[in-house]
């Protein structure tokens, strides 16, 4: 990990990125719409999702050689924008 727990906490873009990959995970485990998971995903959620969150921008970020804007540094890719 490339934050600490404490970061990833005060992170909106590391919360909602864990909600949706957990709404994501639930949908594929009970067979229902990613809507209605999501709808039913709580927030905020909890360490697990977000360090899944931080391991995937930095997995995604490496494989195709940028870096994303979880710092709040718009500079570095206009992907998420």
């Amino acid at each position: 990990m490339t934050k600490t727990l404490e970061e990833l906490r005060n992170s909106s873009y590391h919360q909602q990125l864990g909600r949706k990959m957990c709404a994501a995970f639930v949908a594929q485990q009970q067979g229902i719409a990613l809507s209605t998971a999501f709808k039913k995903t709580a927030e905020p959620v909890g360490d697990l999702w977000l360090m899944m969150a931080d391991f995937a921008e930095q997995a995604v970020g490496k494989a195709i050689g940028v870096s994303f804007p979880s710092d709040g540094d718009q500079r570095s890719s206009g992907l998420l924008m």
